[in-house]
């Protein structure tokens, strides 16, 4: 029982919480992301788990438990989402949920009708007062405490088994005249209102109807104890392109470093992933763009998505890419950020990987995390900087037109991205590692 309904800690309006071990990191894929609108996954009278895939292609090792020295634990402290009320004064409820993966089917939610496959669900939230007659937005930051790890996690991070689904479970209702929605964001689709912020995703992304890891709904029970009732089901996407992909604006809060990839273009519709004129000392994308799992994880380095079309007179897409990094418990440090070509091999976890922990030099009692870019590959970098105050660090790749046309001629590559911020103070030092993400170029 515990394992499903995970004990609610707090409930706070916020953008980051401090909780009983320190500061929580907010992972990041919706530190750069914009609103296209508001949806319940076409489930708009049912009870509904509308999740998000957080893939192991993309992000492996993204959720570690800190206080693991060997890296091999996942465990996160919290969710932060947007929702929409459509009649603001009328409280609803929600619940907050985690599903495993499907071992017979890899790559969707385990929707196993005796709740085997949640891995946790938080009891019934209220949404915050609102005196709104008509819809009201609520960013809420929810902690709370499922166990470290899930019953059924192997040690492996093989290419699907590090994958999870987290997302909000929805009560039945009449919407849209009434409930909560979830803010989304989506991709660029033919004959829509130029004032929605939609994104033209790079060409990497699959064709549909393959999701790489974005929105399914699940059909459940309701009730104070929410099963499920059924497949899960996906986005169909449209015939012919790469359409209809969604993303929800739910972040994820844990105790590790955040690390996301950052892809900065040019933009008229997805305002929010163009590069600032000067670096903000506030802002959670300090140099600007989009860490969402669109251009974020796909980039248009050469105007290859200019087929799909984009808007009408959008300008040439010619990307930057990059790397973020958030570990608010150490502000003002020494931050590396290492891209290479694969991933490490030859560690001493199953999949290759090696705890930070367990590297001479580099076994202070704070280290945290596994090493999972291969850190001697002599194609790699290592980009050196510093963090800020609130303990973002972010590392883009200009690249001129030279390397843009030896890519294009090139072909598709797979980079990955791995952040460590160092303590230079301590002896050995300390050094806790991100995840690893992989942009698709």
């Amino acid at each position: 029982m515990r394992r499903r309904f995970a004990g609610l800690l707090a409930l706070v309006i916020a953008t980051q919480s401090g909780f009983a071990q320190g500061v929580a990191n907010l992972l990041g894929f919706t530190a750069g992301f914009e609103t296209s609108y508001v949806d319940r996954g076409g489930a708009n009278t049912t009870n509904v788990d509308v999740l998000q895939c957080f893939s192991g292609r993309y992000y492996r090792h993204a959720f570690v438990d800190p206080s693991d020295p060997t890296g091999r634990t996942r465990r996160i402290v919290g969710f932060r989402i947007a929702v929409q009320d459509q009649v603001g004064y009328t409280a609803e409820q929600f619940t907050l949920v985690g599903y495993l993966d499907d071992p017979s089917r890899p790559g969707t939610p385990d929707v196993s009708s005796n709740g085997a496959g949640v891995w946790f669900r938080t009891g019934r939230i209220n949404t915050p007062p609102s005196a709104a007659t008509g819809p009201a937005i609520h960013v809420i930051t929810v902690g709370f405490n499922p166990p470290a790890t899930p019953a059924r996690m192997t040690t492996s991070h093989g290419p699907t088994d590090d994958d999870v689904y987290f997302g909000i479970g929805l009560a039945s209702g009449t919407w849209p005249a009434e409930g909560l929605g979830c803010r989304v964001t989506s991709d660029y689709m033919p004959n829509v209102q130029s004032a929605t912020p939609l994104d033209v995703v790079g060409p990497r992304l699959p064709a549909s109807p393959v999701p790489p890891n974005l929105i399914c709904v699940v059909a459940t029970t309701g009730g104070a104890f929410p099963l499920p009732t059924g497949a899960p089901a996906q986005f169909p996407g449209i015939p012919g392109r790469r359409g209809d992909y969604r993303q929800l604006e739910l972040d994820v809060l844990t105790f590790a470093p955040g690390g996301v990839g950052v892809t900065q273009t040019n933009q008229l519709h997805y305002v929010i992933s163009q590069a600032f004129s000067s670096p903000s000392p506030i802002a959670r994308v300090p140099l600007g763009g989009t860490t969402n799992m669109l251009s974020g994880l796909h980039p248009d380095l050469h105007n290859a998505a200019a087929s799909i079309p984009p808007p009408p007179l959008s300008p040439a897409r010619a990307d930057d890419f990059g790397f973020l990094v958030t570990e608010g418990q150490r502000p003002n440090a020494l931050v590396l950020a290492r891209i290479s070509f694969g991933p490490l091999q030859g560690g001493g976890n199953p999949d290759g990987s090696q705890a930070v922990a367990s590297i001479p030099g580099f076994n202070a009692s704070g280290s945290v995390g596994n090493v999972c870019v291969d850190l001697t590959d002599p194609s790699g970098i290592t980009f050196f900087g510093v963090s800020n105050s609130l303990g973002r660090h972010q590392t883009m790749v200009a690249m001129n037109a030279a390397t843009r046309a030896f890519l294009a001629a090139y072909g598709p590559v797979d980079v990955t991205w791995q952040g460590f911020v160092v303590d230079l103070a301590t002896s050995p030092l300390e050094a806790r590692a991100t995840g690893c993400v992989t942009q698709r170029l």
